[in-house]
């Protein structure tokens, strides 16, 4: 019985779905991303109570308690992470979740999500603030443009974030990102999991959505990228 439970177990840590993109980013790179994203305008307004009650009002749809707030971004991330890999049935309710948040925040959920902001103002590390800021990024995909293919993908992309081609892609990122380069490396970066979900799945669509999936976290650093069909 008790073997039989390893192997549950063992079967379910590899065979999760991911939709938020697991990859590491150095503290490095978090700053510098940070600083590409520093609003033009000096507008760095995000009313941090405001911020607070919407982002209680999201936890309610995760059972997180009153404490987890923007400065708890990985709680966060693993959260929804868990909520997306558990069913499909749950990806309405996430993005409803998100979509309220987005209007409790109105006209300031952009600065709010802004990491030059968020870093800015936060009382944690660089870490958590990433983590929180590509939650919300990664929902705005798959909550938005990536909604209908996420359903029609859903068991298909079940093992692409532990494969090794993609494994593969994360690694070369990590290692050839440069503030040179960085941009391009987020676009070859993108390029590369256009073709492996591609191949992976056998639908160019699905390739799109993969690349999609990376840019929309350095939409705001790195604002002329492009994810295309076909790739």
């Amino acid at each position: 019985m008790r073997s039989a439970v390893i192997a549950l177990l063992v079967f379910v840590a590899f065979s999760r779905s991911d939709f938020l993109l697991p990859f590491p980013l150095s503290e490095k790179f978090i700053n510098f991303t940070a600083q590409l994203e520093k609003p033009t305008n000096n507008d760095t307004s995000c009313n941090l109570a405001q911020l607070n009650y919407c982002q209680y009002s999201f936890n309610q749809n995760f059972g997180l308690n009153s404490s987890v707030s923007y400065s708890n971004g990985s709680r966060i991330f693993e959260t929804v992470q868990n909520y997306l890999n558990s069913n499909v049935t749950q990806l309405s309710k996430i993005c409803r979740a998100r979509t309220n948040f987005y209007h409790c925040l109105g006209h300031t959920y952009y600065t709010c999500m802004n990491l030059h902001t968020r870093l800015e103002s936060n009382n944690t590390d660089s870490s958590n603030g990433f983590d929180y800021v590509r939650t919300f990024r990664g929902l705005e995909w798959i909550c938005g443009g990536g909604y209908q293919e996420t359903i029609n993908q859903w068991n298909n992309f079940d093992d692409i974030p532990t494969s090794t081609p993609y494994r593969n892609c994360v690694n070369t990122f990590n290692q050839t990102i440069s503030t040179v380069h960085f941009c391009s490396s987020v676009q070859q970066t993108g390029n590369c999991l256009n073709t492996v979900y591609s191949n992976s799945t056998g639908d160019a669509s699905a390739g799109h959505y993969g690349c999609e999936n990376f840019r929309y976290t350095f939409a705001n650093a790195c604002p002329g990228l492009k994810c295309t069909i076909g790739k």
